[in-house]
């Protein structure tokens, strides 16, 4: 039962996009590859947002579904099965 929890907390960000509250619109990577490592948080979550310049962000667990059209203005960050994030390009 003690991996439930993480999971939870995992299906609760896996997939879901939000709008920031900053955001030019077109994502850029360059300034928050250092959050590679880092719990995926929703706090988290609004700073990339914020330093990306991009207006949603997608969360993308092990084994997600994900459509394959490119959106410029949308930030993926992959997590890994205990939410940190392992990887961020825009898409």
């Amino acid at each position: 039962m003690k991996r439930a929890i993480p999971l939870l907390a995992l299906l609760a960000l896996a997939g879901c996009e939000t709008v920031p509250e900053a955001g030019a619109g077109r994502c850029d990577t360059k300034g928050i590859q250092r959050f590679i490592g880092a719990l995926g948080t929703k706090d988290v979550g609004r700073i990339l947002l914020k330093r990306s310049g991009a207006k949603t962000i997608r969360w993308l667990a092990p084994g997600t579904a994900a459509t394959m059209d490119y959106r410029q203005d949308r930030l993926n960050v992959r997590v890994d099965g205990r939410n940190f994030i392992t990887g961020l390009d825009c898409g």
